[in-house]
């Protein structure tokens, strides 16, 4: 039998790379296969900030993987941007939107990124 380095759990074979139970990498798994799945935190915010202004918000939430959110704020952008053609004060909310978009996404790709660090997989 082979034991996790960290939390003692049983691991499948001698060649695993992460313990199935606490997620740790194990003897053979490197930094470089988690550094890997990491994302940028500075590419997530301008995709989402030049998307955004070009009235695509959520793509960046879409590029560290949390499509379905990325499409609620997708919809729910353009549904923004609409009612600005209708009611201009709208437009504010619209760029209160767009900014508070590029602020979460940045927010989720730090904890996306610690997330695979502590546990050796995604979080999502």
């Amino acid at each position: 039998m082979v034991f996790c380095r960290n939390c003692g759990g049983d691991l499948p074979s001698e060649n695993s790379s992460f313990c199935p139970v606490c997620g740790k990498p194990q003897n053979n798994a490197s930094a470089v296969t988690m550094a890997a799945q990491t994302k940028n935190a500075g590419t997530a915010i301008v995709i989402a900030l030049i998307a955004g202004i070009l009235g695509f918000n959520g793509i960046g939430h879409m590029y560290i993987g949390k499509i379905g959110k990325g499409i609620i704020l997708l919809v729910t952008g353009w549904i923004i941007l609409a009612l600005t053609f209708v009611f201009i004060p709208f437009g504010i909310i619209y760029i209160i939107f767009w900014l508070w978009q590029a602020y979460d996404v940045n927010v989720k790709t730090k904890y996306y990124n610690d997330y695979i660090m502590n546990h050796g997989k995604t979080p999502w």
